[in-house]
């Protein structure tokens, strides 16, 4: 992989820092995530971007809490002082913790995204292995196959093993056990090699290996229909009858004892009505993915 600008000025400045300090964790989140990027490489530039927002965050905080406040008449207290040089650090915190973490959250959802093809992707490999086809070519054929998503990804490299680094198909696809952030996958591919090391039938693991999925398949789709239903429920009750409810009931109660409050209804109406609906929403996102 090319590097761009960012990433060889911070490999310069700080490659010989990271060298020995790259973990093994991020490494094969790195290749789990297929981020095609070394772990040396991807540290300085997480070092990097960390010194960065430190200087933006200390400069904002400079010119908005030394600067503008007094121009405006505020005096800064020696705790409010203190807030504003540990907001920078906090920032900073912040960046280095979702850059190291990145690696390993795009590997958990490409691992989710594999799950979602993997018994759509079984049933064609079944099929080729029914018609006597290797499983090098099988892979190789996979690897072809976009509408399988990460599945193909997964079979590209297994098929890039053999082809370009001379790699046999059953040490390729137990290099490929190592980093593929499925463990649906990994266990199939662990089958696989047993399969044919003790020279068993591919066909009928293959179709057994597809048949075991679309199951396990059909029951999670259950299982999100039911937990959607329940979800839809609680929405009608929750962000559609209970809001309304409050928006009738609080108003009326407050010009009875005479002290309506009209901050209070700003806030439950631009901030607690579109947080519940956007809550409600993440949860769902949350829910579809997952199935």
């Amino acid at each position: 992989m090319t590097l761009n600008k960012q990433q060889q000025l911070s490999y310069k400045w700080f490659g010989g820092f990271v060298e020995n300090r790259v973990s093994y964790n991020l490494e094969r989140g790195l290749e789990a995530a297929h981020m095609n990027i070394r772990g040396e490489v991807y540290l300085s530039f997480v070092l990097l971007m960390t010194l960065l927002g430190l200087l933006v965050a200390y400069a904002v905080v400079g010119i908005f809490g030394f600067v503008l406040l007094p121009l405006m008449g505020l005096t800064l207290t020696p705790v409010l002082i203190l807030v504003f040089l540990l907001i920078p650090l906090a920032v900073s915190g912040g960046i280095f913790l979702t850059g190291t973490q990145l690696p390993a959250s795009t590997a958990k959802s490409r691992g989710k995204r594999i799950d979602l093809n993997l018994s759509y992707a079984l049933n064609f490999v079944s099929a080729m292995s029914s018609a006597g086809v290797t499983p090098t070519e099988i892979f190789k054929s996979l690897s072809k196959q976009e509408v399988y998503g990460e599945v193909r990804d997964e079979a590209s490299w297994i098929y890039r093993d053999v082809a370009l680094l001379g790699a046999d198909i059953v040490t390729a696809i137990r290099n490929n056990i190592e980093r593929t952030p499925s463990q649906k996958f990994k266990e199939f591919l662990q089958g696989l090699v047993v399969t044919v090391t003790s020279g068993g039938s591919l066909k009928s693991y293959f179709v057994a290996k597809a048949n075991q999925f679309m199951w396990e398949n059909r029951q999670s789709q259950r299982q999100l229909i039911e937990s959607m239903g329940v979800m839809a429920e609680s929405y009608v009750t929750v962000a559609v009858a209970g809001i309304l409810l409050m928006l009738l009931v609080l108003p009326l109660m407050m010009i009875i004892s005479g002290d309506f409050n009209t901050l209070f209804m700003y806030l439950l109406i631009f901030l607690i009505v579109p947080f519940i609906h956007i809550g409600f929403a993440v949860v769902i996102r949350s829910m579809v993915i997952r199935g």
